[in-house]
């Protein structure tokens, strides 16, 4: 390794400069008083390590820390050689913190190269007599090759004279860095190293700790409930063995919670008080009552709520039929209206029946509502029929279902239209509204575009499953919902063409080829991100198999659906498959979880992936690294209302993010509701709360600010109601 040294503090020579996230204008002597680093080089020992620096062990990860000889000099080298959770790390003591200056903000520069994408750059703060964590910045990619990275401070809060500074692995691998040094920050930040467009992912293996994640919703504790019932395996369903854990993103842990009956292909929402609402899952795996073989599932009239606080699930009263497979979405009263599935029977030869009963969930009641209470529209929904509520109270079917598509009554496919959930009243759009190939979105992606005030839907993907041997499909197309009957689909821009994993799963199997031009995806994820952009990631070409690895982030808002463009991104390293899932966490990152390929597993059943891959998103890694912080927000949001924030930097935009809770490509529940920013001076900003419930049901979401540059905070929770 060749090292540039300084004889002072640090000096950055150009070839350090010029490959990672770097101050556009800034000097580049590290010299300053105020945040000089001692032994920065690592050259003084002191007992055998450098001084002013020391080891730090936490999580139970294992390896060692210690000084090595590099060319000219000396640098620190991590080594983690068992790792579950945790970090293994170089900090510097105590007594040699850096001084700083409340309200400043500082660039950070290192040098460094590691064979794991998981280098974690931090800072501690003292707290009494402790020293806590203050900042984690985003992590940094691995680098066979030497490599510079500068990383900004957020805002130096009141009360904080001093800083310590730690490197280290939160993964299996070895590193090595050396030239540490800090600087008051000049100019403004530039990124310049490939995550800086393309973001980067991280995967975290669990072995026989992990979870089958065929339903995942996030919680406002921050944790993310995973469900997997029986997980797609009739041996578990005999047996009872019925999974659900909570995943916790922070210290990348799981709790295992009691699973009251077989969750497997339930449908599932947030409550307007943040608890989970479950409803059904599998009564049986292709037998009826008698015993005789069937060629399907029936699904479970159980329905139960699970709550973030006690982190148990408690039952409700029982649905009027079985719904394997149903839609659940919330209404703008706080109430659940929910459809489709396989019913709790089966027909007389013993085959699948689908269920023509709405059921509706009373808020107010706490309740499933009697049949006889529901406007009851007769309508076959088939399965998770994509449902999502637009500004006008209705639900607007997209033309997105899974396993099949919705018929009317002589048999045909059901175009997209408006349901009425008060009386039942249909209203199609001719021509199935414009919408494109509609007997290949069968697994497609479907949501509300950011921001939700545009009302403007877009299906993406999917594939025509009746039709073996064919390729699932790159089309997307936008539809305008507040055109209301005459509303049309407009053709969007194609998913972007990838590479395709035809060897499996497994790590060491990856075997790939180009992708054939108008080979598309179905299996494919939509995550609604905080700046305003939309994620798509995960998928495959055909049932199960040639797994699609390639992501792309989609700027839909003020575009028409012709001028909308797919920028390809990092591509996460697992094949995700049919029964993956992708959520946004409150600190901006994505959580891709899941997939269940057709390659046979250990117990002779469907083979599951359980490794959990992190996305962390370009706009992290803007600003070295530096994100706006809401310091202060009111409590008690309601519609209409002005709720005045603070912050610790300048912002410019505000936005409510509605928590996931998806499976099998679907969350029809998912939206950004934009909020009106007026400055009030002083870090101070008056935001303005749409007036229309149906635009953000009540209930959970995430306050996230944005500045002129698009750099996200990480988000505060607030109770819309």
């Amino acid at each position: 390794m060749k090292f540039r040294r300084s004889r002072t503090s640090v000096v950055l020579g150009a070839s350090l400069l010029g490959t990672a996230i770097l101050p556009g204008s800034a000097d580049p002597a590290l010299s300053e008083p105020a945040a000089r680093v001692q032994n920065p080089g690592f050259e003084r020992l002191s007992g055998g390590f450098p001084a002013c620096w020391t080891r730090l062990a936490a999580g139970g990860a294992k390896g060692r820390v210690r000084a090595v000889d590099r060319r000219g000099g000396r640098a620190v080298e991590v080594k983690v050689t068992r790792h579950v959770r945790g970090v293994l790390a170089a900090v510097q003591k105590p007594d040699c913190a850096v001084k700083v200056r409340p309200g400043g903000r500082y660039d950070l520069g290192l040098s460094y190269r590691s064979t794991s994408g998981k280098v974690r750059v931090v800072l501690l703060r003292r707290k009494g007599d402790r020293w806590v964590r203050w900042h984690s910045f985003p992590l940094l990619p691995g680098s066979k090759k030497d490599r510079a990275a500068s990383l900004r401070t957020p805002v130096v809060p009141e009360g904080i004279r001093e800083v310590r500074v730690g490197i280290g692995l939160e993964g299996r691998g070895t590193l090595v860095t050396d030239d540490h040094g800090m600087r008051p920050a000049r100019g403004r930040a530039r990124c310049t190293g490939p995550e800086c467009a393309k973001g980067h992912w991280t995967v975290h293996g669990f072995g026989d700790g992990g979870v089958r994640a065929i339903h995942s919703v996030l919680l406002h504790s921050g944790k993310v409930l995973l469900i997997a019932g029986s997980g797609n395996s009739s041996k578990r369903f005999k047996k009872g063995r019925f999974v659900t854990k909570v995943y916790d993103p922070g210290n990348n842990t799981f709790k295992s919670v009691p699973t009251p009956y077989d969750m497997f292909c339930a449908g599932h929402v947030q409550l307007p008080d943040g608890r989970v609402l479950v409803v059904s899952g599998t009564a049986a795996y292709a037998r009826n009552e008698e015993g005789r073989t069937a060629t399907g599932w029936t699904g479970s009239r159980k329905s139960y709520v699970f709550d973030p606080r006690t982190e148990r699930y408690t039952r409700v009263n029982d649905l009027n039929d079985g719904h394997w497979y149903p839609s659940a979405t919330a209404l703008a009263n706080g109430d659940v209206y929910a459809a489709g599935g396989y019913a709790a029977t089966l027909t007389e030869n013993g085959a699948n029946r689908v269920s023509t009963v709405a059921e509706r969930f009373s808020w107010r009641e706490g309740r499933w509502l009697d049949e006889a209470e529901i406007a009851q529209p007769g309508i076959n929904w088939a399965t998770y029929p994509s449902l999502i509520l637009a500004g006008n109270g209705h639900l607007f079917y997209s033309g997105t279902s899974v396993f099949g598509h919705p018929l009317n009554a002589d048999g045909s496919l059901r175009g997209p239209g408006f349901l009425d959930p008060d009386t039942g009243g249909w209203l199609p759009l001719a021509d199935d509204g414009g919408l494109r190939q509609p007997e290949a979105r069968d697994m497609s992606a479907s949501l509300l575009l950011p921001p939700a005030q545009d009302q403007r839907v877009m299906v993406a993907g999917g594939k025509d499953f009746s039709a073996t041997g064919k390729y699932a499909i790159r089309r997307t197309d936008v539809i305008d919902l507040k055109k209301g009957a005459d509303a049309r689909y407009e053709a969007g821009p194609d998913l972007p063409r990838g590479r395709v994993n035809m060897g499996g799963v497994k790590e060491g199997m990856q075997r790939f080829r180009p992708q054939p031009a108008k080979a598309g995806k179905t299996y494919v994820s939509a995550v609604i991100l905080p700046d305003g952009t939309v994620l798509e990631t995960g998928g495959s070409q055909r049932v199960r198999l040639e797994h699609v690895h390639e992501a792309s982030i989609l700027d839909p808002e003020g575009k028409a659906p012709s001028r909308m463009k797919w920028r390809p991104v990092a591509a996460d390293p697992v094949s995700r498959t049919y029964h993956n899932t992708a959520v946004l966490l409150p600190d901006g990152r994505v959580l891709a979880a899941g997939s269940n390929p057709g390659n046979a597993g250990p117990d002779g059943e469907s083979y599951f992936d359980t490794r959990i891959s992190i996305y962390h998103p370009p706009y992290l890694y803007k600003e070295g690294g530096a994100r706006p912080r809401i310091t202060a927000v009111p409590k008690g949001w309601s519609y209409g209302s002005r709720p005045v924030i603070t912050t610790d930097t300048a912002i410019t935009g505000a936005a409510l993010v509605r928590p996931v809770a998806v499976t099998h490509s679907s969350d029809p529940n998912q939206r950004l509701v934009r909020l009106p920013v007026s400055p009030l001076g002083g870090g101070r900003y008056r935001l303005q709360m749409d007036r229309r419930p149906a635009m953000a049901p009540p209930g959970w979401y995430m306050l996230f600010v944005t500045t002129k540059s698009g750099v996200p905070s990480p988000a505060q929770w607030v109770h819309l109601n």
